[in-house]
């Protein structure tokens, strides 16, 4: 079993020690945390190490993507353009949105039935242009997938890509981001029990201002506890969480 670093120490020391290769990480957040931007950086961090990003994206209008990924330090014209990362862009497939790049692609005449296998076939399309031998690929997110294909389809294919192993020998990690008050708590369970790594962000609004506490709950590694945190977002550091004494 070899171990990955995230590319991020505090948080391989949360997980256990860092990523397993081939496993994939969940993010589960709330409307106002600021838990969507790990993904983002765990990306930035592999891509300057020299592994390809590929961003499923069923989210937002590219150039929003743009700005929420450099918003996050993560500079995706400029990674794009140097062949670092891919962009499946199934929102602008979806609502007939084009960006002009060749780092971008759209899945042709999109329809939730017959979308599994054209993915696949641009999967395979990018990795005969691409000498890159690690793949880290980041579906943003969970939840506008399951608004997109229906909550149904998109546990069926979460199932395919686990069992197919599309990337093949490429893959380093999976990145998953989900917004927990936007699908069913099925949906939520099955994702919580197909990624090997779940980390939780709950924002907490108060009089005097706002912080997040960070939930590590699931590893596969030995030396893994879950453990709860309280998380810096300005300074990215997380502080222990210790229950009261009785």
């Amino acid at each position: 079993m070899q171990v990955v670093t995230s590319g991020i120490k505090y948080i391989d020391t949360a997980i256990g020690g860092g990523l397993v290769k081939d496993s994939s990480l969940l993010v589960i957040y709330d409307s106002f945390s600021q838990g969507w931007v790990l993904p983002f950086e765990i990306l930035k961090h592999q891509i300057s190490k020299g592994a390809l990003g590929i961003i499923i994206n069923y989210n937002l209008p590219l150039p929003r993507l743009i700005l929420r990924a450099n918003s996050a330090g993560l500079d995706i014209e400029k990674e794009g353009e140097k062949g670092n990362i891919i962009i499946i862009d199934v929102f602008g497939s979806r609502y007939g949105f084009q960006y002009p790049a060749d780092y971008v692609y759209r899945i042709k005449g999109f329809n939730p039935e017959t979308y599994i296998p054209k993915l696949e076939q641009i999967y395979k399309e990018v990795f005969t242009k691409t000498e890159k031998t690690e793949v880290v690929d980041f579906i943003f997110s969970l939840d506008g997938m399951a608004f997109e294909l229906g909550e149904t389809r998109s546990i069926k294919l979460l199932k395919r890509l686990l069992s197919n192993h599309i990337i093949n020998g490429r893959h380093l990690f999976s990145l998953h981001l989900l917004a927990a008050d936007r699908v069913s708590q099925e949906f939520l369970s099955w994702n919580i029990e197909f990624n090997d790594y779940v980390i939780e962000f709950l924002s907490k609004k108060h009089e005097y201002g706002f912080y997040e506490q960070m939930y590590v709950l699931k590893s596969p590694l030995a030396t893994f506890e879950p453990k709860a945190y309280r998380y810096d977002t300005k300074h990215q550091t997380l502080v222990p969480l210790i229950s009261p004494k009785s």
